[in-house]
């Protein structure tokens, strides 16, 4: 019985060893995000929202505004906001 084990096992890694192998190798640069849009103040940033058509139940404004005041440079502008 162990040797019949043993025998699928060899002709599976045989076959394994015999498919041909394709690499392809994808090496990308990871260019830094840089947000290129500044508000000043959470009342131009809900203005900028309101240009966007989206209602306030879509947008919660001050969770948006705290994201964006913890890294603005680093703020992925997801909503499509312009200055």
């Amino acid at each position: 019985m162990a040797q019949k084990g043993k025998k699928k096992a060899i002709k599976s890694m045989e076959k394994l060893l015999k498919t041909p192998k394709k690499v392809k190798k994808v090496v990308e640069t990871a260019a830094e995000y840089v947000n290129k849009t500044h508000w000043d103040t959470k009342e131009a940033f809900a203005s900028a929202i309101d240009a966007t058509g989206l209602s306030s139940d879509q947008v919660n404004v001050n969770a948006e505004w705290d994201l964006y005041q913890s890294d603005k440079q680093g703020y992925r502008n997801h909503l499509k906001l312009k200055n």
